[in-house]
């Protein structure tokens, strides 16, 4: 019976994990043979006589190998985990559970180099394995090979030399977690540095790591292969010496590292590009890594895709190393924002596929329109008109792309001349070392990036003249984006001919590759529709009820009134667009579906559910965290038309003049001069004086001879994080005033201070009842300008539930993360305590102080201003003895918030 069912022996050992391994067979593609399932019986039975965990690895180590690999390494995996458990089970467990990784996706060769370091390291300790052995399952699981190889040799390297159990320690911790932060284009050949230090002398990983953290990672191949030659050069010499060099803790360490470095990460041009880009067209556009991307977009940063925008943000690469010089690849990042700005500026994402339709319907043959399809944006639903959706992309990309260089030309001719040959070089490149579809290329070439001077490239072009002389005929007519949609269709089926008279043409066409373009510069109409589907989604439903109502009116229209009202439609508003004819005998509630009668608030907050984010929290009755124990949704505050903020301006108006003038004393002055330099602008005539004197009283004189002067800037960053709570409908003692009124008559005081000073800031808010439901209320982006939308938010500010702290903060500090400025502060703006359900007391104070001093770790400093709360010394327990101010008029404001803020900023 045993023979025929070898699970009941296993049930009568341990009934859960057969039902596991039963489950786990049931799930298998292909049934698993007799003789694999009895083999797997047998060794967890072995393995649990030695330890219970042991046998549980080896049965969830088979489970996983069934199917995925031969007889022969199922066997190879039984020798190897038998002959680790006899070393002892703890070894055994590890190994049945890593051992599944490399007979999955590794080969012979990594095996036998995984044997050979876990050799090193099990002399050393089997506590040396576990982290090294996880960071090694990340790599294969990744099929990144040649990290792997180079990560084994590493362990060997490493554990090989004479250590002491708490460098083993170290290095076992250090090494996983550094190996996995190295971008895994670069891995390899870092890792490879790393293991040449520590060949020569372990105690140089450290120093290296520290330099490869404050920049050593932006070297190429080539330039950190150098710079690690000259520093055991260094170490040769002296170990102090090339200890400093390494760490770039020496002069000569930087001069070196920033002599080799040409790699340009967006962190250290992106406030650069962004004040570029507002001085040059006046819009207030986001700057984001690719691999900033957001993960519900549900699409990956593509390898491919160097620059692109969503209609709100421009996504540009992590880094840029493309030239030689630093330089050139700071002018590439401007290059792509420049150009990406102008779906901005030319108003791309205003396509509106019925538009097109009305212009292009009698052109002969027009494509036949599907059956609308959701949840893509217009332009997607204009691609999947054409039989073949990326031929058609492509060639919309392309007359957009001429369109938006047209219209630069007409404006900037100076950006053109900059500019431009930039990516006429990148794609002539591309054009002759790489495979592309030609007669696409060509036109490419020519449309979108204008004539070359390289004759013989267009020696068979004929082809492709009638396309570009109907492009600069339309374009003089007509320079809307629904003209790039009225070319596609003009040239599409001729385009589709060309391809397909060409050899193997039909399956060109059929099987169309899509054209590679300059850095990675495309048009991604997917990501505009997932940064907007909540405008989208609306602006349908508005549209659907005025063509019920039979009033004529574009989505896009729609959705531009959506997006710049903050979710908001007013009756003035849908007058605008249907015309006041049209607007008679119109029950605008219908339309607008609210019951507001100034203003349509389509609630923001129910058509799009929010981001949510999970946070850790601080127990002290257990004295450690709770992982992914608070949620916090992020959501947009929806405004409405008031006269709020300029009413307090007026009420105020003493005290905004008295703010204003006090910070503008904030701004820097101008030049500083500093003195006793070795070199700098030019002499400085009292130490010449001095080097004279000394020089004839037979004194070495000092060769600190010049001044320098350099320019003030102020680089600073605020967050303000505003208490929502219901206890905040209070009335201040004293006055008719609630605390939220005084909360929100601070908020636009010191909105006109930092306009005044010029800082970057956020505002938002906060609330919640329970661990499950903290609502963080965005109120105003740091990169968002002070405009009507943001008043009407503040103005809308309303209490809402209870005060659960630690979390608000926590997410608040995530949101310094997308900003370089050097200094970063928070203040929060309160009533008194943290209270929200099993959250209250001690157990909030500590949890809160805890968030706050996560925050200083960041190099955050955090403040809070408290209303209408006398001195109270528990407030200490919670901001620390030197963090908090408690005002409870709002006439106390300006000679506190001066205070504070200018001297946590100076």
């Amino acid at each position: 019976m045993t023979k025929e069912n070898p699970l009941k022996l296993l049930a009568v050992a341990d009934p859960d994990l057969a039902d596991t391994v039963s489950a786990g067979l049931k799930n298998k593609k292909r049934p698993v043979s007799p003789e694999n399932v009895k083999l797997l019986v047998d060794e967890t039975l072995w393995g649990m006589s030695l330890e219970i965990s042991f046998g549980h690895a080896i049965a969830e180590g088979y489970i996983k190998l069934f199917e995925n690999v031969n007889r022969k390494k199922l066997l190879q995996y039984r020798d190897l985990t038998r002959k680790a458990g006899k070393v002892g089970p703890t070894f055994g467990r590890l190994m049945a559970i890593y051992l599944v990784f490399v007979l999955k996706h590794g080969n012979g060769r990594i095996l036998q180099m995984l044997l050979d370091a876990v050799d090193v390291m099990q002399k050393k300790g089997t506590y040396t394995l576990k982290g090294p052995l996880k960071a090694l399952a990340t790599l294969i699981t990744e099929c990144d090979k040649q990290s792997t190889t180079e990560y084994l040799k590493l362990l060997s390297t490493t554990f090989s030399k004479d250590l002491t159990y708490s460098q083993c320690q170290h290095f076992s911790y250090v090494l996983p977690k550094i190996v996995l932060s190295f971008s895994s284009s670069k891995r390899p050949w870092q890792i490879k540095e790393l293991s040449k230090l520590i060949r020569e002398d372990f105690r140089l990983a450290d120093p290296f790591l520290d330099g490869m953290e404050k920049g050593l990672y932006l070297l190429s191949k080539e330039a950190l292969g150098k710079f690690v030659s000259l520093g055991l050069e260094k170490v040769r010499q002296s170990m102090k010496l090339g200890i400093k060099f390494l760490s770039l803790t020496s002069k000569l360490g930087i001069d070196t590292y920033e002599g080799m470095q040409i790699t340009v990460p967006i962190t250290q041009v992106a406030q650069q590009i962004n004040h570029y880009l507002r001085a040059r067209t006046g819009l207030m556009i986001p700057i984001r890594s690719l691999s900033m991307l957001p993960k519900s977009y549900g699409v990956e940063s593509d390898s491919k895709t160097g620059a692109c925008c969503d209609g709100k943000i421009i996504y540009l690469p992590d880094e840029i190393s493309c030239f030689k010089k630093k330089k050139e690849n700071i002018k590439l990042y401007k290059c792509l924002a420049r150009f990406e700005s102008g779906h901005f500026e030319f108003n791309t994402f205003d396509f509106d596929l019925e538009k097109v339709i009305e212009k292009c319907s009698w052109i002969s043959p027009f494509p036949e329109r599907k059956h609308a399809q959701d949840k893509i944006s217009d332009l997607q639903q204009f691609f999947m008109l054409f039989p073949n959706k990326e031929l058609a992309s492509d060639l919309f990309t392309i007359f957009e792309h001429g369109r938006i260089r047209t219209l630069f030309a007409r404006r900037y001719p100076g950006l053109i001349r900059n500019f431009l040959p930039m990516l006429q070089d990148e794609a002539l490149r591309i054009f002759k070392e790489e495979r592309t579809v030609k007669p696409v290329y060509l036109l490419y070439l020519r449309v979108a990036l204008g004539s070359f001077t390289d004759g013989n490239l267009y020696a068979d072009e004929e082809y492709i003249k009638k396309p570009v002389c109907r492009f600069e005929k339309m374009i003089i007519e007509d320079n809307t984006v629904e003209a790039c949609a009225h070319l596609v269709i003009y040239t599409y089926p001729e385009i589709e001919t060309i391809l397909k008279k060409n050899p193997g043409g039909k399956k060109v066409a059929e099987h169309y590759l899509p054209i590679r373009f300059p850095f990675g510069r495309q048009l991604r109409p997917d990501l505009f529709y997932l940064a907007n589907s909540n405008f989208e989604d609306i602006a349908q439903t508005v549209k659907a009820r005025l063509e019920a109502k039979g009033c004529k009116v574009y989505e896009f229209e729609i959705r531009k009134r959506l997006e710049a009202n903050n979710g908001a439609l007013s009756h003035e508003d849908i007058e605008d667009m249907i015309g006041p004819g049209e607007f008679r005998g119109i029950e605008i509630q219908e339309i607008i579906g609210s019951s507001k009668p100034q203003t349509v608030d389509i609630a923001i907050a129910d058509a799009d559910k929010g981001k949510t984010y999970w946070y850790k929290e601080w127990d002290c009755n257990i004295e450690d965290y709770l992982n992914k124990h608070v949620r916090v949704v992020e959501k947009s505050l929806n405004g409405y038309q008031s006269g709020y903020y300029n009413d307090v301006l007026e009420q105020h108006y003493a005290l905004v003049k008295k703010i204003k003038y006090a910070f503008e004393l904030l701004k820097p002055e101008g030049l500083k001069i500093l003195r006793q330099w070795v070199e700098g602008d030019e002499f400085d005539y009292r130490a010449l004086l001095n080097f004279v004197m000394d020089k004839r009283a037979g004194i070495t004189p000092s060769d600190r001879l010049y001044i320098k002067r350099i320019k003030e800037q102020r680089d600073v960053a605020v967050l303000l994080l505003v208490d929502l709570s219901r206890s905040t409908s209070n009335t201040v003692y004293g006055s008719r005033a609630s605390v939220l009124d005084v909360e929100k008559e601070a908020i636009v005081l010191f909105c006109e201070a930092l306009e005044v000073v010029g800082d970057a800031f956020a505002i938002a808010g906060f609330s919640g009842t329970g661990r499950l439901g903290v609502d963080y209320y965005k109120i105003k982006d740091f990169d968002e300008d002070m405009g009507t939308s943001v008043r009407q938010r503040i103005s809308s500010m309303a209490p809402q539930r209870s005060t659960r702290m630690g979390a608000a903060i926590r997410h608040a500090a995530g949101k310094f993360d997308f900003v370089s400025s050097k200094v970063r502060l928070m203040i929060i703006l309160s009533d008194g305590f943290p209270n929200d359900v099993d959250y209250k007391q001690n157990y909030a104070i500590k949890d809160t102080r805890k968030a706050i001093s996560e925050v200083h770790s960041k190099n955050i400093y955090a403040h809070s201003i408290t209303v209408n709360l006398a001195q109270y010394s528990k407030l200490d327990d919670l901001y620390g003895d030197v963090n908090h101010n408690v005002i409870s008029d709002v006439r106390e404001l300006p000679d506190k918030l001066l205070r504070i803020y200018s001297g946590l900023t100076r």
